[in-house]
């Protein structure tokens, strides 16, 4: 189970950089008892012909990409931790009309003073995270697959590109009120494979 905020110990001092209300949305953690729900619209999800070749071929490993496109897709993200597991679990459902919903896993977690984001089958990639003008943004900086106790890094261009992922504030003033989460992957020689943003609330 984690046992200590992974993202406010990945910002170290520039975690007040951040919004007043992304500090207080991130300074907690979930647990199986009383995870961490978010519900809102995507309003926009592309993703390009070479991004829909990635999602289908990682189908084996869980499904980590979306191979659907639309507009204004419900969603709701769901926080949690597991007995035995490091880091927080996020599981993000999107609900496209006329197909079945469709579930994408990951574990945030730090392992020897790393901050990695995990998928299934061994792949991750690890991040750097960083406050920039009070957002929270996630970047990936290397994919790689887990060996044993190893992490054995895989070639840029074998993934679908850098992963930055931005977490913007829209309340005024209270911490439970909406916010823009963004997602962009952009590969080194096919261009960005995957486009998403929506607007998002905690469902309480």
């Amino acid at each position: 189970m984690a046992d200590h905020n992974t993202i406010k110990w990945a910002l170290g001092k520039n975690w007040h950089q951040l919004n007043p209300n992304v500090q207080r949305r991130f300074n907690r953690l979930p647990s199986q008892r009383q995870p961490i729900i978010y519900k809102g619209i995507m309003e926009v999800i592309e993703r390009s012909g070479a991004g829909w070749l990635f999602a289908t071929l990682t189908k084996i490993i869980g499904n980590p990409l979306s191979p659907h496109q639309g507009t204004d897709v419900p969603m709701t993200v769901e926080l949690t931790t597991k007995a035995g597991h490091k880091g927080v679990f996020w599981r993000r459902t999107y609900h496209f009309a006329d197909k079945k919903p469709f579930s994408v896993t990951s574990v945030k977690k730090d392992e020897k003073g790393r901050m990695m984001e995990c998928v299934g089958g061994g792949f991750g990639m690890f991040l750097d995270v960083y406050a920039e003008n009070s957002e929270l943004h996630f970047k990936s900086t290397r994919y790689f697959w887990q060996f044993l106790k190893w992490y054995i890094p895989l070639p840029h261009w074998l993934s679908p590109g850098e992963t930055h992922v931005i977490h913007q504030d829209l309340a005024s003033s209270h911490g439970k009120g909406k916010f823009r989460f963004s997602i962009t992957m952009k590969h080194p020689v096919l261009g960005t494979t995957f486009f998403q943003t929506g607007v998002f609330e905690e469902v309480d």
